[in-house]
């Protein structure tokens, strides 16, 4: 009896530690501004499987509409490249880091996760850049 709550309680800490793991795009927003404080855009690549675009494009359909009444986001827009059919690109604007970690945290966004697994090769390629005017 000891020996299965003490791997309750160990699988517990384990469960609360994954959690707590910081999202790669928190991590990627934090190392490239100065102040989490000020707006921000991210630009993200996807190359997806051959023939897996209109699942990959259904999937952020339904994420766009509620990512964009977010509080904090200013443009969500999903866009395929005109020469390369597999290739994507996200355009994501947030006022500040706190939106994006909302966003995050949504149920809309934990389903396109889970929906374009499997439709995306390899990592995407996720790039930060900072508004330059008003």
């Amino acid at each position: 009896m000891t020996f299965f709550i003490t791997s309750l309680v160990a699988a517990a800490a384990l469960l609360v530690s994954v959690q707590e793991q910081e999202h790669p795009a928190v991590t990627r927003v934090k190392a490239s501004v100065k102040d989490p404080t000020k707006p921000f855009v991210m630009v993200i690549t996807f190359k997806v499987k051959e023939g897996a675009g209109p699942k990959f494009e259904a999937a952020f359909a339904r994420a766009v509409a509620a990512t964009r009444r977010e509080k904090g986001n200013t443009a969500y827009a999903l866009s395929r490249s005109a020469k390369d059919p597999t290739e994507y690109i996200l355009y994501e604007h947030w006022e500040d880091l706190a939106s994006l970690e909302a966003h995050l945290k949504t149920e809309h966004i934990k389903t396109l996760g889970a929906e374009r697994a499997g439709l995306v090769e390899g990592q995407p390629d996720v790039r930060i850049f900072l508004p330059t005017g008003p």
